[in-house]
């Protein structure tokens, strides 16, 4: 089953550079290092896209995110930032000059758009190595793994004083990894690895295979470094549950140095925007907080980290991870303009990643709920009232969406009977605009409140890790039509409210509604599916594997 994507965003290079000068200006400087990183990381895959060299581009990226990461460092021992962020203009000017590609491809790091990881905590794992490894630290050399280990590596080579500092891009398919080098950038490494106390790898994860931190140590032996001066530093020194037992047991050996367990950021949002008892909700525990919740489904091991809080007057709110960069700045975007619309909770603000709203009390709808008038009026508001509010100007991508169609699908027929048409619907339709949907539409989403029903969590599922990223305006439609069996001529009412909120053609909209309802149904197949094998807990395997099977049968009637 196919749940994630490649999330990716085109970037062009002069407003990057603009946005990062920018970002510096004003001391946003842990957003200044995570994109400084990506550009990092987009432009080093264009400049060689089959082996990693070590040119002038690639020494100039570098210095740019040892030199952001530096000054995020100093602000954090309260010094000086100001000869870190002359560097980093330098840098920005030096590969301004180089005329690098006008646009590139960026990998948005899954760590800091939804996993919430902290880039200084690794400045902590960094500090480890260094009372361990003494003042020989600094001749150290840095390896970080392309794409979230290209800002890990600098906060690292920064935390640590090394200028030997560089990334490199595992290629090849699951299973089959390997490190792709030319001779300058492997010339380079040997001669830094000759009097290198140590090789510090630099990554998140590991993991389920732990294949990439693999491929690099073993690259690194060929290139004749001895494994026992190799260190790694990963976000966590568990999991590989898929893993080779010979891979499994050479993690388990190798000198590791991760972050801190403990994040002290949601206790420093909450004391920033004066709140108090706080309170962890992520990996289901939400549930104990909303009545009704103890029967809801959830995938416990992929939620956001959040947190209840309460100010000083005793009014609940939520503190939720919302991502660094510029995947915290949008969803903040969104958060407030669902607000403004009257469909979202009023937002306080956002810092270092986490997004601060009122709490929205109320409690799971019922099933007779589910199928009043009350409760499909206030849907049909919803639906209508977001339509056409977070347009992208760009195309719909839908390759991906077609490749999930078919293998989930299939997968779940056992053949490719019906699968065909429904793709072909899909590929009939004419070229429409891509918006951020709110992907989300079960019914453990919506809330009954005093003063009437709400759609709850609905900033950030429809540009987050899993599918279906940027889609047509009729894929929250096709998703309520698959949820809660909506009647055809309801659906006809709400696809001619949307169009006419959006601009869009009623019939073309009705038309790609009815095209997209096999694909939400895959999807959610997908999602419940691995969810239910990744339950921590029976209760929860068991709901999510009926959530699946409900999601299979409605597949089938589709196709």
């Amino acid at each position: 089953m196919i749940t994630y994507r490649d999330r990716t965003r085109s970037a062009t290079v002069r407003d990057e550079l603009a946005r990062l000068r920018r970002l510096a200006r004003e001391g946003e400087l842990t957003d200044c290092a995570v994109e400084m990183g990506e550009l990092e990381q987009g432009l080093a895959d264009a400049e060689a896209p089959a082996r990693d060299d070590w040119g002038e581009l690639e020494r100039c990226l570098r210095s740019g995110s040892v030199a952001a990461a530096s000054a995020l460092l100093a602000r954090r021992r309260d010094e000086p930032v100001e000869g870190c962020t002359a560097r980093f203009r330098g840098a920005i000017d030096a590969l301004e000059g180089l005329a690098p590609p006008p646009k590139t491809s960026v990998r948005v790091p899954e760590g800091y758009s939804h996993y919430a990881l902290d880039p200084l905590a690794y400045a902590d794992a960094a500090a480890e190595y260094h009372r361990a490894a003494g003042p020989d630290a600094r001749r150290a050399v840095v390896v970080g793994i392309r794409s979230i280990g290209t800002s890990l590596s600098a906060i690292v080579a920064a935390a640590i004083g090394s200028d030997r500092s560089l990334t490199v891009r595992p290629r090849g398919e699951s299973g089959a990894r390997r490190i792709a080098t030319t001779e300058r950038l492997a010339s380079t490494l040997r001669g830094w690895m000759a009097d290198a106390p140590d090789v510090l790898v630099v990554d998140e994860g590991p993991g389920a295979t732990g294949e990439t931190f693999w491929c690099v140590a073993q690259w690194l032996g060929e290139l004749g470094f001895p494994p026992e001066r190799i260190a790694l530093l990963p976000s966590h020194t568990g999991g590989m549950a898929l893993a080779p037992e010979a891979r499994r047991s050479w993690f388990a050996a190798a000198r590791k140095f991760a972050p801190p367990i403990d994040d002290p950021r949601p206790r420093r949002v909450a004391a920033r925007f004066g709140l108090d008892d706080l309170v962890d909700l992520s990996a289901g525990r939400w549930r104990g907080h909303v009545d009704g919740g103890a029967g809801a489904p959830s995938w416990t091991g992929f939620e956001r980290r959040k947190f209840l809080a309460r100010d000083r007057d005793g009014r609940l709110h939520q503190i939720r991870f919302a991502g660094l960069g510029r995947a915290g700045a949008e969803t903040l975007s969104r958060a407030e303009r669902l607000h403004e619309l009257g469909t979202g909770p009023s937002v306080r603000g956002a810092r270092e990643g986490f997004l601060v709203c009122r709490w929205q009390r109320g409690r799971l709808c019922t099933a007779p709920e589910l199928t009043s008038g009350e409760f499909l009026v206030a849907v049909g508001a919803y639906l209508s009232g977001r339509a056409g509010r977070f347009a992208t100007g760009a195309e719909v991508n839908r390759a991906p969406i077609l490749a999930l169609l078919e293998e989930n699908a299939t997968e779940s027929a056992g053949s490719s009977r019906g699968v065909r048409a429904a793709l072909r619907r899909i590929e009939a339709l004419p070229p429409r605009e891509a918006h951020i949907a709110d992907a989300r539409l079960g019914a453990q989403e919506w809330l009954r409140s005093e003063g009437g029903f709400l759609k709850t969590d609905a900033v950030d599922h429809g540009d987050g890790l899993r599918f279906p990223g940027p889609a047509d305006l009729a894929w929250d439609l096709a998703g309520v039509a698959v949820e809660l069996a909506v009647p055809a001529p309801l659906l006809r009412s709400w696809s001619a409210a949307c169009a006419r909120t959006s601009g869009d053609d009623p019939h073309a909209l009705l038309a790609a509604v009815r095209a997209y309802r096999p694909a939400y149904a895959a999807a959610s197949l997908g999602d419940a599916s691995i969810a239910a094998r990744e339950a921590g807990c029976d209760a929860d395997r068991r709901m999510l594997a009926m959530l699946a099977t409900r999601y299979r049968r409605a597949l089938d009637r589709l196709l």
